[in-house]
């Protein structure tokens, strides 16, 4: 079966627990709280006993048989962790746990974690093994249109409300880190000792704990969301993100883009494009409204003006670049790049 993250509790309330669940995803809070609910179903069920491995490349899977079928000293029912970064265990690794599906021990329970697993890795033979007798869940992150909500959701669950306004203030200050987010609300949980909160309780409580992330900013400015876009390059900034990092994945994705632009303008299909270099839906629209935006002959002009801050960032004058990310961005966003001072 396929889980929600938010449909776990009743699951285990509702169904009990599946011999085997497997929590992928790159969103750190959602997945350890999938698994802390996993490992307390877990405990009201008599499983004491805990035993972790973590998956590199020199794993010898058969620890994973060899602690199936061994009885434990100490529980008659234990929980087996497999930590594995990559959801791609390999030939060997995708052998040993297609076959510990079909030999379950029901003095096992079987918890598997890993980074986000892609459309190929879910179609492995092991994966579609472990989701047919037990449960895969995907964590997906929540997005910035959908963080107030979630801090919204999650302050009524500890029976406070809060105000849209002061919601959207917590999302802005701890954008893309629902870490960050829920520290915030347990903060918030016991400096407010009232029922409703407003925004100037979160301005005198919150702490502007922001993380940004470079490929983040670029898709905002695609999106032509100068606001958040300037924003998230100022906590860059003060976050100490070097610029050279940060022009090198700009490159990256603005070469990208003029190439699709210039094969646009000859006569090829976009989806086609999209296909070929490798651009999934979730990419789509923010791609759809650059290329929109511009032609070729404005990209050409940004790409010069892309040489001068590699002159700048190889210059005695490096900090200057910052502000020419800065109009660099705007003009990307939407302002007129002719603008844009070639020096």
């Amino acid at each position: 079966m396929r889980l929600r993250p938010d449909q776990l509790a009743s699951h285990l309330q509702r169904s009990g627990l599946a011999p085997i669940y497997f929590v992928s995803g790159d969103e750190p809070l959602q997945k350890l709280e999938s698994i802390d609910q996993i490992r307390i179903a877990a405990r009201a069920h008599g499983y004491e006993e805990r035993l972790v491995f973590n998956v590199d490349k020199s794993f010898d899977w058969n620890s994973i048989n060899e602690a199936s079928a061994n009885l434990s000293l100490f529980s008659s029912r234990r929980i087996i962790e497999l930590r594995m970064a990559s959801p791609k265990p390999g030939k060997e690794g995708g052998k040993v746990l297609f076959e510990y599906t079909e030999q379950l021990n029901e003095d096992n329970l079987l918890i598997i974690s890993s980074d986000k697993l892609d459309k190929a890795a879910q179609n492995n033979k092991w994966v579609k093994a472990v989701e047919k007798v037990g449960a895969l869940i995907q964590v997906w992150p929540v997005n910035p249109a959908q963080l107030p909500g979630w801090i919204q959701t999650r302050l009524q669950s500890k029976q406070k409300r809060i105000t849209q306004d002061a919601a959207r203030l917590i999302a802005l200050r701890v954008e893309g880190n629902l870490l960050a987010a829920q520290q915030e609300i347990d903060k918030l949980i016991l400096l407010i000792d009232k029922d409703s909160i407003d925004i100037e309780d979160v301005i005198a409580a919150v702490a502007d704990s922001s993380r940004y992330d470079v490929f983040d900013l670029i898709e905002s400015a695609f999106l032509g969301d100068t606001d958040r876009t300037l924003h998230m390059l100022q906590g860059l900034r003060s976050e100490g993100t070097e610029p050279m990092a940060l022009f090198g994945a700009w490159m990256w994705e603005f070469r990208r883009l003029c190439s699709i632009k210039h094969q646009q303008e000859a006569g090829a299909s976009l989806e086609g494009l999209y296909k070929s270099y490798r651009i999934w839906d979730q990419k789509k629209r923010p791609m759809n409204a650059v290329l929109q935006r511009h032609s070729c002959k404005s990209f050409d002009h940004l790409l010069k003006f892309c040489a001068t801050i590699d002159r700048t960032l190889k210059s005695s004058r490096r900090d200057q670049a910052w502000d020419q990310f800065n109009a660099l961005l705007l003009a990307i966003a939407g302002a007129n790049t002719y603008k844009l001072q070639l020096t």
